[in-house]
């Protein structure tokens, strides 16, 4: 059984979802380690981070199972994770106001991330 529904690609790593879930991370990640934040919005940054981190890694663990009904269920697993990464970042925003454009950019990337693994689930039903 071939595993991925986006065309035919050989690695997890050649998804879209994938590329942008880790480069949404990474991004996240370079800019709050030159940030000085107390510890109640270190706690909050690293919810955020977990969960985005996550998503990347629940499409690859799922892809890496090589059973459809187990990718597909990773593929949801984090898309659940999208939902909770726009809940990290709606709570802080409401914290840091001055983190708006970089949590705004995020958010747009994430919702974009949880489109295309919807229609991954879709392609494999």
């Amino acid at each position: 059984m071939a595993v991925p529904a986006q065309k035919s690609y050989r690695d997890y790593k050649d998804l879209i979802a994938y590329q942008k879930a880790k480069e949404n991370s990474i991004k996240l990640l370079l800019y709050y380690k030159s940030q000085k934040l107390g510890w109640t919005e270190k706690f909050l940054i690293m919810q955020l981070l977990r969960a985005m981190s996550s998503i990347g890694a629940n499409i690859a663990e799922g892809y890496g199972r090589h059973h459809q009904k187990d990718y597909r269920r990773f593929l949801g697993i984090a898309r659940g994770s999208c939902f909770e990464v726009e809940h990290w970042i709606n709570v802080i925003s409401d914290v840091r106001r001055q983190d708006g454009i970089i949590l705004k950019n995020c958010l747009e990337v994430n919702i974009e991330i949880a489109k295309i693994l919807t229609t991954l689930m879709k392609k494999l039903q």
